[in-house]
């Protein structure tokens, strides 16, 4: 009897993690580099607007984000850019996708981007292409956040560094992040 027992509870442990693994989205890990060579548009800019909507047959949701753009490190220059991604909420309907990009109206966003339909793009490397921008307080110098991938399990990835609690001067800015995943040398000193 005890040993059905064992048998039972470890064939529902097997099943929990079974579950698990499948609630989240793997995709392969792409570098800052991978993410500069393969984006088509790469810019700096704000979050105006996040808008669900159904497709023209009703049987998908899509959620539309405008980006304000500041600054164009590649491809066209553009004032407004449209990034499209399925999923979101319209009405008391909402479809879910693990790991999409979240957006937060007024965030600042340094952004991967390809070119999703005649107007539109998407988020290069499904939500891998999203940095947050942080800005120090006393300076206005910007830095890169790494992208959140919440809900993703990143393929072939690095090893998680430990958290860093080093002050700001000593984190990576956005140009030199820029530079880095572009392969563009930056001269020291400039942010913009």
């Amino acid at each position: 009897m005890r040993h059905c027992t064992a048998l039972l509870i470890g064939i529902l442990l097997l099943l929990a993690v079974l579950a698990a693994l499948a609630y989240a989205t793997q995709i392969a890990y792409q570098s800052p580099q991978d993410l500069g060579e393969q984006s088509t548009l790469v810019v700096r800019g704000r979050v105006q607007s996040v808008e669900s909507y159904w497709n023209s047959k009703h049987t998908k949701i899509f959620t539309r984000t405008r980006i304000a753009v500041d600054e164009t490190y590649k491809g066209d220059a553009r004032p407004m850019i449209d990034l499209v991604q399925m999923g979101g909420v319209v009405g008391n309907i909402k479809v879910t996708v693990q790991g999409a990009v979240q957006w937060n109206a007024g965030e600042e966003v340094l952004l991967f981007a390809e070119p999703y339909g005649e107007s539109s793009f998407q988020v290069s490397g499904f939500s891998q292409g999203k940095f947050k921008i942080e800005r120090d307080r006393a300076t206005g110098i910007a830095y890169v956040d790494a992208p959140a991938a919440e809900g993703v399990s990143l393929l072939g990835a690095p090893a998680p560094r430990k958290p860093s609690r080093a002050p700001l001067e000593q984190r990576a800015t956005l140009e030199q992040f820029v530079g880095q995943a572009l392969g563009r040398a930056v001269a020291p000193g400039v942010e913009r």
